[in-house]
């Protein structure tokens, strides 16, 4: 699965998630475990899951900052002013 895919299964979760208040264990801990590369095994206990989703959203914010283009930073121009008499 290439970055792009994994992005958009993990934004479709996220969506799903706070659509409908449910929390899939089998599909956020198969997704961490892809985005993370571990091998986690599911845990049912709110908490644990709450906190898999927090870890995704946390790396999607990341992949999102880390696509957006660096601005070049422009200097404003300095303007000489003449001192009044």
């Amino acid at each position: 699965m290439n970055k792009t895919d994994l992005k958009q299964e993990v934004e479709q979760l996220l969506a799903d998630i706070d659509r409908t208040h449910r929390y899939s264990m089998s599909r956020i801990y198969t997704l961490a475990n892809t985005v993370f590369n571990k091998t986690d095994k599911p845990q049912s206990c709110a908490s644990c899951l709450i906190r898999k989703v927090r870890e995704l959203r946390n790396w999607l914010e990341t992949q999102k900052v880390e696509e957006q283009p660096t601005a070049t930073k422009v200097k404003p121009k300095r303007v000489n002013r003449k001192k009044k008499d």
